[in-house]
């Protein structure tokens, strides 16, 4: 009976488990993604650079367009995959921590003031 408990419970974990591949699947997965926009915007506000320092490392005048799209990549896309990850949301106040506090600390570290 206890090796039976053990089997299910170990093929639940594997349903339930979430990788690259899958992460989009997950339940609260947009809702990290719109609130990741939310954390992107307040980093912003606060003066976080985003990308633009690193890319002002390799090109001295950098368009707009390509800031925008290198941080809209980084900051929503992959702090999406990375908040649904890392935080497992299992509601909505979660989903919305786990997208806010992922690019305002992404921003936090990678801003050079």
């Amino acid at each position: 009976m206890v090796i039976v408990l053990l089997a299910r419970s170990a093929s639940a974990e594997t349903a339930d488990a979430y990788h690259l591949h899958n992460m989009h699947k997950h339940p609260w997965f947009l809702e990290v993604m719109a609130s990741s926009v939310v954390g992107w915007v307040l980093g912003l506000v606060k003066g976080f650079s985003g990308t633009k320092d690193w890319v002002e490392q390799y090109w001295t005048t950098p368009p707009k367009s390509l800031l925008f799209v290198a941080d809209l990549v980084v900051f929503v896309v992959v702090g999406a995959y990375f908040g649904t990850g890392l935080f497992k949301p299992n509601e909505f106040l979660q989903a919305l921590a786990a997208g806010i506090t992922w690019p305002v600390g992404l921003g936090a570290l990678a801003s050079k003031s």
